[in-house]
């Protein structure tokens, strides 16, 4: 997963984003490939009289489809945390639903917690009731710098 900070002149930014390795145009040609070449081969086994592998290539090309789209409409996720001077929003994206959250830097507080019977740390703020976990995309190290990081900003703000 990807950390961008930048310091801009009102305050500071950090953004997460999955890693993706294909674009669009690489997982269409993918599908393509494979589709042609799993095709290629179902046919020629049905030439030969295994026509019931046919349905099973279709399948798989099928879910191979279904996949790559997932992965598609996933790409534009991110997470999105703006410490300015007055004001700490933080904003998420997972598929077509956004959120957008806002605490006062002041009363907000950071958490790095680990919940019983779990592998990886949650990073969570919590104001007034409200709590947002942040850096769900991260590995744990990245968590672990960014709560830092984020620690010492907040006091400052």
């Amino acid at each position: 997963m990807s950390l961008v900070a930048v310091q801009t002149l009102a305050g500071r930014t950090w953004v997460a984003r999955p890693n993706h390795s294909l674009s669009v145009v690489g997982r269409r040609r993918l599908f393509l490939v494979t589709a042609g070449v799993s095709g290629g081969i179902a046919f020629a086994f049905s030439c030969f009289g295994a026509w019931p592998v046919l349905p099973f290539a279709g399948v798989e090309l099928l879910f191979l489809w279904w996949a790559l789209r997932r992965s598609e409409s996933m790409a534009d996720d991110f997470e999105r945390i703006t410490l300015e001077s007055g004001q700490l929003t933080i904003e998420t994206r997972r598929g077509a639903q956004v959120e957008r959250h806002e605490f006062q830097p002041y009363w907000a507080r950071l958490q790095f917690v680990k919940p019983p019977g779990q592998h990886c740390h949650r990073l969570l703020i919590r104001s007034h009731g409200k709590e947002v976990e942040v850096g769900s995309l991260l590995t744990e190290e990245q968590k672990l710098a960014l709560a830092e990081e984020l620690q010492q900003n907040l006091g400052a703000a």
